[in-house]
């Protein structure tokens, strides 16, 4: 709640003097928001769950940065759509028409699933789902990229191919002291120059 109106805060500072209209309801940048928003809660909801279970102090680590930083995100998106006037869901589900496994969006039933692992198998379970996750982040900023009109959704989406780029390497690392061969994910043999399927135009 605390970041939510902290994003709405600095949302409306950002657009304070603004002369040009807001975002509509059917523009890019405010389905990006929501989508960004919906496709950050699933890396959240898995890396609190590794918070308390993990053992691992390095997976711990990951796991305390992704849900401090992808919730304060969150709230930053949703301080935008409230300077935009627009509400915080939209009237379609988040998502809707994309490809949610290009997306390295992980089923129910595999979130779930790391509550139960014994936590060392949790471990390396969450690392693998989080990079594919990570990679589909990638994939939704790029395609915004070529987009969204608004400049600090621009400047967003830059950031998140930055940081979740960098925070794949260092999963790969993770992975590779367990042993454990990254599985193959839709985005690993994606363009990402040509964004099919992606529902951001």
């Amino acid at each position: 709640m605390t970041a939510l109106l902290a994003g709405g805060a600095i949302g409306a500072a950002l657009l304070s003097g603004r002369n040009t209209p807001f975002p509509a309801e059917s523009s890019p940048d405010v389905r990006f928001a929501r989508d960004m928003s919906a496709h950050h809660a699933q890396a959240v909801e898995m890396s609190v769950t590794m918070l308390k279970r993990a053992s691992d102090p390095a997976v711990k680590l990951l796991a305390q940065d992704i849900a401090l930083t992808q919730q304060g995100q969150i709230g930053q998106m949703s301080g935008w759509l409230m300077a935009w006037n627009r509400p915080i869901a939209g009237s379609e589900p988040p998502m809707s028409g994309m490809n949610r496994e290009a997306m390295g969006m992980a089923l129910s039933e595999e979130v779930k699933a790391l509550d139960h692992l014994p936590p060392t198998v949790a471990e390396g379970r969450y690392l693998a789902l989080l990079r594919k996750h990570h990679l589909g982040g990638v994939l939704m900023a790029k395609s915004a990229l070529n987009t969204v009109r608004e400049p600090q959704v621009k400047a967003f989406a830059q950031r998140v191919i930055a940081s979740q780029t960098s925070e794949i390497r260092a999963i790969d690392a993770l992975l590779k002291t367990r042993s454990i061969q990254p599985p193959a994910a839709a985005a690993d043999n994606t363009d990402l120059d040509n964004m099919d399927g992606m529902n951001h135009e």
